[in-house]
């Protein structure tokens, strides 16, 4: 058994012991995947369910799955892991349920999804992948460099006349061509970044200035990022309007250390809003928050639950009418640090407590 599973199924087994359970069953694809070593089991990319599920004892670790599931969990997901393999027919739902049974009492069975009636509890498996390992940092950084390779190249590719939905296939298939599999892409082009903050792409066809927002997954866990393109000369109220956000930006960032409370980072980042004059823009759209196997765990807000804690991610992404500034960033014992950060990329200067931090500034094409 490696490090990395050794580890994991320890806090698995101290929530047992803390709940009092017999066993864990994890079938949502977050928790799944954190187990499983960065390992996949969805089907359907827009399904947070993993096709096979993971139940723990105090004393045995199973893959638990469908006749369909089972070989290639065995074979390219759970390979190696030691995971025992609890077969049913998938047409068999009630031999599925007294499979389970034989192993332990579905009535003491915590879960993060409340099948075969047991116990859900999904935050508290949440709870116990918020902080990566070093082992998941290193994944974590490798996906940033290549998430953001990926945009970088589509931004650098883009031409007036293409419609947003061609945009979001040149940002698919250049995820797909590093491995990565993408699990949001949002274009907005010319007039309708004025207008939407989650914009769904369109056959609107590229005049002059594009946003283009990326989140990828590999191993399990996931980046997010956006970056601004715009053809011919910046007009200078979008520039400030940028700079502006970026600011802003700043403060969600150097703010998120270690143990300071999440929804404090939250207050700060407001006020930078209104430090900018634009004290009424995080009204029309979420700020982000921490993430890692999940695009979002939950959302900054000012009641937002929970601690910054080391080597968490969090992606924060303000917005201001007309401009944003988003990338994913690791809080570490040394301070937060940017996963995604542009390479070859124009950069902005923003001050901060008399240092300078760099953001990605438009591109200019």
């Amino acid at each position: 058994m490696n490090a990395e599973l050794s580890h994991k199924l320890a806090q698995v087994r101290a929530l047992l012991k803390a709940r009092k359970a017999q066993a864990a069953l994890l079938g949502l694809q977050p928790n799944f995947s954190w187990l499983a070593g960065g390992n996949e089991a969805h089907i359907p990319l827009n399904s947070e369910r993993s096709f096979g599920q993971l139940l723990v004892t105090p004393k045995k670790f199973y893959a638990f799955a469908n006749r369909i599931e089972m070989r290639r969990q065995q074979e390219e997901v759970l390979c190696g892991l030691g995971a025992e393999p609890l077969l049913y027919e998938w047409h068999d739902a009630p031999g599925a349920a007294q499979l389970l049974r034989d192993v332990a009492d579905p009535r003491k069975i915590v879960s993060d999804c409340g099948d075969f009636g047991t116990d859900a509890q999904p935050q508290l498996f949440a709870e116990l992948r918020y902080s990566l390992l070093p082992v998941e940092v290193k994944r974590y950084r490798a996906l940033g460099r290549a998430t953001e390779a990926a945009l970088n190249e589509t931004c650098r590719a883009l031409k007036p006349g293409q419609t947003e939905f061609s945009i979001a296939g040149q940002m698919a298939d250049a995820c797909w061509q590093r491995n990565l599999t993408p699990i949001v892409l949002l274009v907005a082009t010319d007039e309708r970044i004025l207008r939407y903050r989650h914009p769904l792409p369109t056959t609107k066809k590229l005049q002059r200035y594009a946003m283009l927002v990326l989140c990828a997954r590999q191993h399990g866990l996931i980046v997010a990022l956006t970056r601004l393109v715009h053809f011919g000369k910046l007009p200078g109220s979008l520039r400030e309007l940028h700079k502006a956000v970026c600011a802003v930006d700043v403060a969600f960032h150097q703010n998120t250390r270690v143990g300071t409370p999440v929804r404090e980072v939250f207050r700060r980042g407001v006020l930078a809003y209104a430090e900018q004059g634009f004290p009424d823009e995080w009204h029309l759209h979420h700020q982000g928050g921490p993430c890692g196997y999940q695009g979002r765990d939950y959302l900054g807000s000012p009641t937002a639950p929970g601690v910054v804690q080391e080597n968490q991610p969090f992606a924060w992404n303000p917005s201001i009418t007309g401009a944003k500034s988003e990338d994913t960033i690791l809080a570490t014992a040394k301070g937060p640090q940017v996963i995604t950060a542009a390479q070859d990329w124009p950069m902005m200067e923003i001050s901060w407590n008399g240092n300078t931090i760099l953001r990605p500034d438009i591109l200019v094409r």
